[in-house]
């Protein structure tokens, strides 16, 4: 717990928007952390404009938490994040996701990652993916295989702390990190990029990672911070591989819109892919899905789903490029 005196030594945070049920498993799990002696914590939940139970649901943990509900009225989760780093007190920032449990060690693997690395700003842990059932066999198949191991948002670099590398993707994933808070205010999220009601897009916390990173940040992968990722069923789908890959392809678009050329998703294969005209990224959309449903049929789940994910790119940028400069449709 924190005093006026004591300010906190962590603050967690979690951003939702009308997710009231999901939220409360993942209270649930906070209350069971174990706390170190010497640590000092507060908890903020950051409401996006939910109009559900949400602000009863996380007032009726103030007695077993020390948590606080602050609210930003402007919709997007990267708004919501930059209200939950000008909210908090803390020397760190522990982020996590409203469709999660913690493990009981989740918050005190940090601290102890915190203290062994002082010279760290970025901390990443474990994601581990739970499926809702009944699992389709097909996804539970391929569940470990890319696309479908992306859209899980699994994170596993084994079971030794090791140096974070942006350059070979180790890197955490928003469901499970954390920031000094001095140098996470150096760097906002980036207000286009995340979810928000006028768009379907990723990488925000990405975004700041690789900003940081990039200036000399140092980051550590803390094995012992858990948390799982709770899959409902109609994340197990077809159709969410291709709406999941559709918010990766709107993202690359975006920024290489934001900033041509210059910044790390600007300069990755997928990018050229999505730098064509709205009416080629249209048919070539259509051409992959096509294909994709001849290689389901076949029974070639795998080479189905990467296709799929591939149409879904090319569709996404072309939502960009709709949104960016209306185009009659192909």
């Amino acid at each position: 717990m924190t005093t006026r005196s004591s300010p906190p030594d962590i603050t967690m945070i979690i951003c939702t928007r009308n997710r009231a049920v999901q939220l409360g498993s993942v209270l649930d799990s906070a209350v069971n952390l174990r706390i170190p002696d010497d640590l000092r914590w507060e908890f903020l939940v950051v409401d996006n404009g939910s109009s559900d139970a949400t602000p009863e649901v996380v007032m009726s943990y103030r007695d077993r938490l020390p948590i606080r509900l602050v609210h930003e009225g402007q919709a997007g989760l990267s708004n919501a994040r930059n209200r939950g780093v000008a909210e908090a007190a803390g020397r760190y920032l522990c982020w996590t996701d409203d469709d999660v449990v913690l493990d009981s060690e989740w918050l005190a693997a940090y601290w102890a990652a915190f203290k062994r690395h002082p010279e760290a700003a970025i901390f990443g842990g474990r994601i581990e993916p739970v499926l809702q059932s009944p699992t389709p066999a097909w996804f539970q198949k391929l569940r470990g295989e890319w696309p479908v191991n992306i859209l899980l948002a699994m994170r596993d670099f084994g079971t030794e702390p090791r140096r974070l590398d942006f350059a070979s993707g180790v890197i955490p994933f928003g469901a499970n990190f954390a920031i000094k808070a001095s140098e996470q205010r150096r760097v906002a999220y980036e207000p286009g990029l995340g979810v928000s009601p006028n768009h379907r897009r990723v990488g925000e916390e990405a975004e700041v990672i690789f900003r940081l990173m990039s200036e000399g940040a140092v980051g550590w992968w803390v094995p012992d911070s858990k948390v799982n990722h709770m899959i409902s069923i109609e994340r197990q789908s077809w159709d969410y591989i291709y709406d999941f890959a559709q918010a990766y392809g709107e993202t690359l678009a975006y920024m290489e819109h934001a900033w041509p050329g210059a910044h790390h998703l600007s300069a990755s294969p997928d990018t050229d892919r999505v730098k064509r005209s709205a009416q080629g990224l249209q048919m070539t959309a259509t051409t992959y899905r096509v294909a994709s449903k001849v290689f389901r049929m076949a029974g070639l789940e795998k080479r189905a789903a990467q296709l799929l994910s591939t149409a879904g790119l090319f569709a996404g940028a072309r939502r960009f490029a709709n949104k960016a400069s209306p185009l009659p449709a192909a």
